[in-house]
């Protein structure tokens, strides 16, 4: 039972089998140089993806491919769990190019063209858990700041993962107000359209949509409560957040 985690702020503990996105803004991202830029350079969200600039990018690598990503290797070491931290950058692991949102250019954002597993594969046959930043490259070399959860969204599709959770900073998507159990694709861009799911929520559950559509069996968004979480997500019974479905 593999194990990746695909990361933008940390939130992380261990998984079985399935690919794991922590993907909430936790006390110390709120300090981190990346919330200090967009709050002096006044940057914009577009349908929940972040305007980004060149400057920006460059912070954007420094915190989440240097810092963020080894605090979480270095947390999963310290639980005696054997891991690797690597960016979409490394050995080509993730293609990226432009994105466009509604036709506009949002600068140095990315998606995923395509995926080289060589690292994963190693990783698989070692035993070792990859801890994935998002930033990736395009054929040319520049550097583009992706969506985390898309991004997970992406390595689960190519891993024909049985699961994927993204814990956030919510308890799961909320409808009235209140955490809706199970929504089907089939409902996702109503729902979104409506107005009932906004901001950084939208991308995610598209990035569950695409997940499960291609093969996924389950895309859980859930909050984090303690070491337990992640298994009591699972667990079907013990849920208290979120999963997307056919």
């Amino acid at each position: 039972m593999h194990r990746i985690f695909c990361h933008k702020w940390p939130k992380a503990s261990r998984a079985s089998r399935k690919v794991f996105s922590p993907s909430s803004c936790t006390g110390a991202a709120r300090t981190s140089p990346v919330s200090s830029t967009c709050r002096t350079r006044n940057i914009l969200f577009v349908e929940g993806m972040r305007v980004t600039d060149a400057h920006t990018v460059g912070v954007v690598q420094m915190v989440l491919s240097g810092d963020v990503n080894k605090r979480i290797v270095n947390a999963l070491q310290t639980s005696g769990v054997k891991s690797i931290g690597i960016s979409g950058v490394d050995c080509g692991f993730l293609i990226a190019s432009r994105m466009l949102v509604k036709g506009r250019d949002i600068g140095f954002v990315g998606q995923i063209d395509a995926i080289d597993m060589t690292i994963i594969d190693l990783c698989r046959k070692n035993g070792i858990v990859a801890v994935v930043s998002p930033i990736s490259r395009d054929a040319h070399g520049n550097i583009y700041n992706v969506n985390a959860d898309l991004a997970a969204s992406e390595i689960a599709k190519k891993c024909r993962a049985e699961h994927l959770l993204f814990v956030s900073d919510v308890p799961g998507v909320k409808i009235d107000n209140t955490v809706k159990n199970i929504i089907k694709i089939s409902e996702i861009e109503a729902l979104i359209a409506s107005g009932q799911i906004t901001g950084g929520m939208a991308p995610k559950v598209r990035g569950a949509a695409e997940a499960v559509f291609a093969g996924v069996k389950q895309v859980h968004i859930c909050g984090w409560n303690g070491p337990g979480t992640l298994s009591n997500e699972l667990g079907g019974s013990t849920m208290t957040g979120t999963v997307i479905l056919k």
